[in-house]
Protein backbone atom coordinates (compact mmCIF):
# COMPACT_ATOMS: atom_id res chain seq x y z
CA UNK A 1 0.00 0.00 0.00
CA UNK A 2 1.28 3.47 -0.89
CA UNK A 3 2.07 5.62 2.14
CA UNK A 4 -0.23 8.63 2.49
CA UNK A 5 1.45 11.93 1.79
CA UNK A 6 2.22 14.09 4.82
CA UNK A 7 -0.07 17.07 5.30
CA UNK A 8 3.00 19.29 5.63
CA UNK A 9 4.15 18.68 2.06
CA UNK A 10 3.44 21.15 -0.70
CA UNK A 11 0.15 20.71 -2.50
CA UNK A 12 0.57 18.27 -5.36
CA UNK A 13 -0.39 19.00 -8.95
CA UNK A 14 -1.79 15.52 -9.64
CA UNK A 15 -5.33 15.72 -11.01
CA UNK A 16 -7.40 12.54 -11.01
CA UNK A 17 -10.37 12.39 -13.39
CA UNK A 18 -12.87 9.75 -12.29
CA UNK A 19 -15.64 8.54 -14.57
CA UNK A 20 -17.58 5.46 -15.65
CA UNK A 21 -17.05 6.43 -19.28
CA UNK A 22 -13.66 6.07 -20.94
CA UNK A 23 -14.56 8.62 -23.62
CA UNK A 24 -15.72 11.23 -21.08
CA UNK A 25 -12.62 10.71 -18.94
CA UNK A 26 -10.41 11.08 -22.01
CA UNK A 27 -12.19 14.28 -23.08
CA UNK A 28 -11.82 15.93 -19.66
CA UNK A 29 -8.25 14.68 -19.31
CA UNK A 30 -7.22 16.16 -22.69
CA UNK A 31 -8.72 19.50 -21.76
CA UNK A 32 -6.79 19.62 -18.45
CA UNK A 33 -3.51 18.28 -19.88
CA UNK A 34 -3.21 21.41 -21.99
CA UNK A 35 -2.58 23.41 -18.83
CA UNK A 36 -1.64 21.13 -15.94
CA UNK A 37 1.30 18.85 -15.35
CA UNK A 38 0.00 15.45 -14.43
CA UNK A 39 -3.54 14.33 -15.22
CA UNK A 40 -4.57 10.70 -14.70
CA UNK A 41 -7.86 8.88 -15.12
CA UNK A 42 -9.80 6.26 -13.15
CA UNK A 43 -12.64 4.50 -15.00
CA UNK A 44 -12.85 1.06 -13.38
CA UNK A 45 -15.13 1.11 -10.31
CA UNK A 46 -13.32 -1.89 -8.83
CA UNK A 47 -10.03 0.02 -8.92
CA UNK A 48 -11.35 3.37 -7.62
CA UNK A 49 -9.82 3.01 -4.16
CA UNK A 50 -6.46 1.72 -5.38
CA UNK A 51 -6.28 4.45 -8.06
CA UNK A 52 -6.79 7.15 -5.44
CA UNK A 53 -4.30 5.47 -3.10
CA UNK A 54 -1.67 5.23 -5.83
CA UNK A 55 -2.00 8.75 -7.26
CA UNK A 56 -3.02 10.67 -4.08
CA UNK A 57 -4.43 13.55 -6.13
CA UNK A 58 -4.62 17.16 -5.11
CA UNK A 59 -7.76 17.60 -7.21
CA UNK A 60 -10.37 14.92 -7.86
CA UNK A 61 -12.61 15.68 -10.85
CA UNK A 62 -15.86 13.69 -10.78
CA UNK A 63 -16.73 13.40 -14.47
CA UNK A 64 -19.98 11.44 -14.18
CA UNK A 65 -23.01 12.42 -16.24
CA UNK A 66 -25.39 12.20 -13.26
CA UNK A 67 -25.17 13.41 -9.69
CA UNK A 68 -26.21 10.01 -8.36
CA UNK A 69 -23.20 8.32 -9.96
CA UNK A 70 -20.79 10.95 -8.58
CA UNK A 71 -22.20 10.63 -5.06
CA UNK A 72 -22.05 6.83 -5.16
CA UNK A 73 -18.44 6.90 -6.35
CA UNK A 74 -17.26 9.36 -3.69
CA UNK A 75 -19.13 7.66 -0.85
CA UNK A 76 -17.52 4.40 -1.92
CA UNK A 77 -14.09 6.02 -1.71
CA UNK A 78 -14.77 7.12 1.86
CA UNK A 79 -15.77 3.61 2.82
CA UNK A 80 -12.97 1.75 1.08
CA UNK A 81 -9.99 4.11 0.93
CA UNK A 82 -8.43 5.49 4.15
CA UNK A 83 -6.23 7.79 2.05
CA UNK A 84 -9.29 9.92 1.22
CA UNK A 85 -9.16 11.29 4.78
CA UNK A 86 -5.37 11.39 4.96
CA UNK A 87 -4.62 13.22 1.72
CA UNK A 88 -5.57 16.87 1.37
CA UNK A 89 -7.55 17.20 -1.84
CA UNK A 90 -10.34 19.15 -3.47
CA UNK A 91 -13.34 17.72 -5.29
CA UNK A 92 -14.76 19.25 -8.45
CA UNK A 93 -17.99 17.76 -9.76
CA UNK A 94 -19.03 18.13 -13.41
CA UNK A 95 -22.82 18.43 -13.54
CA UNK A 96 -25.63 18.84 -16.02
CA UNK A 97 -28.00 21.82 -16.19
CA UNK A 98 -30.89 19.85 -14.69
CA UNK A 99 -28.95 19.02 -11.52
CA UNK A 100 -26.95 22.21 -11.06
CA UNK A 101 -29.16 23.46 -8.20
CA UNK A 102 -28.80 20.17 -6.29
CA UNK A 103 -25.04 20.21 -6.79
CA UNK A 104 -24.89 23.81 -5.60
CA UNK A 105 -26.67 22.85 -2.37
CA UNK A 106 -24.32 19.90 -1.82
CA UNK A 107 -21.29 22.15 -2.26
CA UNK A 108 -22.78 24.56 0.29
CA UNK A 109 -22.97 21.64 2.71
CA UNK A 110 -19.31 20.70 2.01
CA UNK A 111 -20.16 17.39 0.34
CA UNK A 112 -18.12 18.60 -2.63
CA UNK A 113 -15.86 21.63 -2.99
CA UNK A 114 -16.87 23.10 -6.34
CA UNK A 115 -18.77 22.34 -9.53
CA UNK A 116 -18.70 23.12 -13.22
CA UNK A 117 -21.74 23.05 -15.50
CA UNK A 118 -20.35 20.64 -18.08
CA UNK A 119 -22.99 18.31 -19.51
CA UNK A 120 -24.37 17.84 -22.16
CA UNK A 121 -21.96 20.41 -23.57
CA UNK A 122 -19.31 22.68 -22.11
CA UNK A 123 -20.75 26.19 -22.01
CA UNK A 124 -17.52 27.72 -20.70
CA UNK A 125 -14.45 25.73 -21.73
CA UNK A 126 -12.09 27.77 -19.55
CA UNK A 127 -14.19 27.37 -16.38
CA UNK A 128 -12.90 23.88 -15.57
CA UNK A 129 -9.27 24.98 -15.77
CA UNK A 130 -9.90 28.04 -13.60
CA UNK A 131 -11.74 25.90 -11.03
CA UNK A 132 -8.75 23.56 -10.82
CA UNK A 133 -6.40 26.54 -10.43
CA UNK A 134 -8.51 27.80 -7.51
CA UNK A 135 -8.49 24.34 -5.93
CA UNK A 136 -4.69 24.06 -6.10
CA UNK A 137 -4.23 27.55 -4.65
CA UNK A 138 -6.52 26.68 -1.76
CA UNK A 139 -4.53 23.50 -1.13
CA UNK A 140 -1.30 25.45 -0.91
CA UNK A 141 -2.94 27.75 1.64
CA UNK A 142 -4.14 24.78 3.69
CA UNK A 143 -0.70 23.16 3.66
CA UNK A 144 0.75 26.29 5.24
CA UNK A 145 -2.17 26.80 7.64
CA UNK A 146 -1.32 28.36 10.98
CA UNK A 147 -1.88 26.47 14.26
CA UNK A 148 -5.37 26.48 15.74
CA UNK A 149 -6.38 28.98 18.39
CA UNK A 150 -6.01 26.39 21.14
CA UNK A 151 -2.54 25.36 19.95
CA UNK A 152 -1.50 29.02 19.87
CA UNK A 153 -3.06 29.99 23.19
CA UNK A 154 -1.80 27.08 25.29
CA UNK A 155 1.95 27.91 25.02
CA UNK A 156 1.19 31.56 25.72
CA UNK A 157 -0.61 30.66 28.92
CA UNK A 158 2.23 28.36 29.93
CA UNK A 159 4.66 31.25 29.43
CA UNK A 160 2.45 33.41 31.63
CA UNK A 161 2.57 30.74 34.33
CA UNK A 162 6.35 30.60 33.94
CA UNK A 163 6.52 34.34 34.49
CA UNK A 164 4.62 33.96 37.76
CA UNK A 165 6.81 31.11 38.92
CA UNK A 166 10.01 33.02 38.15
CA UNK A 167 8.82 36.18 39.84
CA UNK A 168 7.63 34.42 42.99
CA UNK A 169 10.76 32.31 43.16
CA UNK A 170 13.36 35.10 42.88
CA UNK A 171 16.09 35.28 45.55
CA UNK A 172 15.71 38.28 47.80
CA UNK A 173 17.35 41.39 46.38
CA UNK A 174 17.54 40.09 42.79
CA UNK A 175 15.49 42.22 40.42
CA UNK A 176 15.19 39.50 37.81
CA UNK A 177 11.81 40.80 36.65
CA UNK A 178 13.31 44.19 35.78
CA UNK A 179 16.09 42.60 33.76
CA UNK A 180 13.59 40.48 31.87
CA UNK A 181 10.93 43.18 31.54
CA UNK A 182 11.01 43.33 27.70
CA UNK A 183 10.62 39.56 27.45
CA UNK A 184 7.85 39.44 30.03
CA UNK A 185 6.04 42.26 28.22
CA UNK A 186 6.15 40.13 25.07
CA UNK A 187 4.70 37.21 27.00
CA UNK A 188 1.84 39.37 28.26
CA UNK A 189 1.19 40.70 24.74
CA UNK A 190 1.17 37.16 23.37
CA UNK A 191 -1.26 36.06 26.08
CA UNK A 192 -3.57 39.01 25.37
CA UNK A 193 -3.51 38.18 21.67
CA UNK A 194 -4.29 34.53 22.40
CA UNK A 195 -7.31 35.52 24.49
CA UNK A 196 -8.80 37.29 21.47
CA UNK A 197 -9.04 34.04 19.52
CA UNK A 198 -12.27 32.09 19.66
CA UNK A 199 -11.80 28.30 19.80
CA UNK A 200 -13.67 26.60 16.97
CA UNK A 201 -16.12 23.82 17.79
CA UNK A 202 -17.54 21.45 15.17
CA UNK A 203 -20.95 20.05 16.13
CA UNK A 204 -21.91 16.87 14.26
CA UNK A 205 -25.57 15.92 14.73
CA UNK A 206 -28.30 14.98 12.26
CA UNK A 207 -31.06 16.30 14.58
CA UNK A 208 -31.86 19.94 13.79
CA UNK A 209 -33.51 20.49 17.19
CA UNK A 210 -30.40 19.30 19.03
CA UNK A 211 -28.18 21.50 16.86
CA UNK A 212 -30.32 24.52 17.78
CA UNK A 213 -30.03 23.73 21.49
CA UNK A 214 -26.25 23.40 21.25
CA UNK A 215 -26.05 26.60 19.20
CA UNK A 216 -27.98 28.48 21.88
CA UNK A 217 -25.85 27.17 24.75
CA UNK A 218 -22.44 27.38 23.08
CA UNK A 219 -23.21 30.53 21.10
CA UNK A 220 -23.42 32.52 24.32
CA UNK A 221 -19.79 31.63 25.08
CA UNK A 222 -16.53 32.61 23.41
CA UNK A 223 -16.71 29.93 20.69
CA UNK A 224 -16.91 29.91 16.94
CA UNK A 225 -19.38 27.22 15.86
CA UNK A 226 -19.46 25.00 12.79
CA UNK A 227 -22.15 22.41 12.12
CA UNK A 228 -22.36 19.17 10.14
CA UNK A 229 -25.49 17.07 9.71
CA UNK A 230 -23.78 13.75 8.97
CA UNK A 231 -20.51 11.92 9.39
CA UNK A 232 -19.64 12.35 5.71
CA UNK A 233 -20.31 16.09 5.86
CA UNK A 234 -18.08 16.34 8.95
CA UNK A 235 -15.21 14.55 7.22
CA UNK A 236 -15.55 16.84 4.23
CA UNK A 237 -15.55 19.94 6.43
CA UNK A 238 -12.36 18.74 8.08
CA UNK A 239 -10.63 18.83 4.71
CA UNK A 240 -11.14 22.61 4.79
CA UNK A 241 -10.85 23.61 8.42
CA UNK A 242 -9.39 22.27 11.64
CA UNK A 243 -11.60 22.77 14.70
CA UNK A 244 -10.25 22.84 18.24
CA UNK A 245 -12.85 20.32 19.46
CA UNK A 246 -15.59 18.15 17.95
CA UNK A 247 -18.95 17.36 19.55
CA UNK A 248 -20.00 14.12 17.86
CA UNK A 249 -23.46 12.54 18.03
CA UNK A 250 -23.26 8.77 18.44
CA UNK A 251 -26.42 7.80 16.53
CA UNK A 252 -26.52 9.08 12.96
CA UNK A 253 -27.77 7.48 9.74
CA UNK A 254 -25.13 6.11 7.40
CA UNK A 255 -21.81 6.55 9.16
CA UNK A 256 -22.35 6.74 12.93
CA UNK A 257 -20.34 8.88 15.34
CA UNK A 258 -18.15 6.03 16.55
CA UNK A 259 -17.06 5.18 13.00
CA UNK A 260 -16.38 8.85 12.17
CA UNK A 261 -14.29 9.21 15.33
CA UNK A 262 -12.33 6.06 14.51
CA UNK A 263 -11.52 7.42 11.05
CA UNK A 264 -10.44 10.76 12.49
CA UNK A 265 -8.07 9.15 14.96
CA UNK A 266 -6.56 7.00 12.21
CA UNK A 267 -5.72 10.15 10.23
CA UNK A 268 -2.52 11.82 11.54
CA UNK A 269 -3.56 15.43 10.89
CA UNK A 270 -6.90 14.96 12.69
CA UNK A 271 -5.79 12.58 15.44
CA UNK A 272 -5.01 15.30 18.00
CA UNK A 273 -8.45 16.96 17.75
CA UNK A 274 -10.40 16.07 20.94
CA UNK A 275 -13.78 14.44 20.32
CA UNK A 276 -16.61 14.53 22.87
CA UNK A 277 -19.49 12.17 22.11
CA UNK A 278 -23.13 13.21 22.35
CA UNK A 279 -25.42 10.41 23.45
CA UNK A 280 -28.85 9.75 24.87
CA UNK A 281 -27.85 6.22 25.84
CA UNK A 282 -26.13 4.78 28.87
CA UNK A 283 -25.35 1.50 27.10
CA UNK A 284 -21.93 0.32 28.26
CA UNK A 285 -21.04 -0.94 24.77
CA UNK A 286 -21.57 2.56 23.33
CA UNK A 287 -19.23 4.02 25.95
CA UNK A 288 -16.63 1.30 25.41
CA UNK A 289 -16.73 1.55 21.61
CA UNK A 290 -16.47 5.36 21.71
CA UNK A 291 -13.49 5.35 24.05
CA UNK A 292 -11.76 2.69 21.95
CA UNK A 293 -12.36 4.86 18.89
CA UNK A 294 -10.57 7.75 20.60
CA UNK A 295 -13.27 9.92 22.21
CA UNK A 296 -12.19 11.77 25.38
CA UNK A 297 -15.62 11.90 27.04
CA UNK A 298 -19.39 12.20 26.78
CA UNK A 299 -22.22 14.66 27.16
CA UNK A 300 -25.68 13.23 27.69
CA UNK A 301 -28.98 14.40 26.21
CA UNK A 302 -30.97 16.28 27.41
CA UNK A 303 -28.12 18.73 27.93
CA UNK A 304 -27.21 20.23 31.26
CA UNK A 305 -25.75 23.63 30.37
CA UNK A 306 -23.10 23.76 33.11
CA UNK A 307 -21.96 20.18 32.53
CA UNK A 308 -21.79 20.71 28.78
CA UNK A 309 -19.70 23.87 29.09
CA UNK A 310 -17.43 22.22 31.65
CA UNK A 311 -16.86 19.23 29.37
CA UNK A 312 -16.04 21.50 26.41
CA UNK A 313 -13.65 23.59 28.51
CA UNK A 314 -11.99 20.44 29.80
CA UNK A 315 -11.56 19.10 26.26
CA UNK A 316 -10.04 22.36 25.03
CA UNK A 317 -7.74 22.54 28.02
CA UNK A 318 -6.28 19.18 27.13
CA UNK A 319 -5.93 19.95 23.42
Amino acid sequence: MTAARSSTELAPNVILVASDSASDAAQVSRQLQEEFGKVVTSIDADLAASDFERHQPGVLVLAFNTLEKAERYYLGLYRLCPAVQQVLHRTVILCNKDEVKQVYELCKKHHFDDYVLYWPMTYDMARLGMTVHHALRELNTLHSMDPTAAEFAAPARRLEDLQTMMTEGLPQGMDFAKACAPHLASVRALTALAERYKPTLLVVDDDEFQRKILARILGSENYQLLFATSGLEALNQLRKTRPDLILMDVKMPGMDGVEVTRRLKETPRFASIPVVMITGQSDRSVVTDSLKAGAIGFVVKPFDRDKLLAKVAQGLGGA
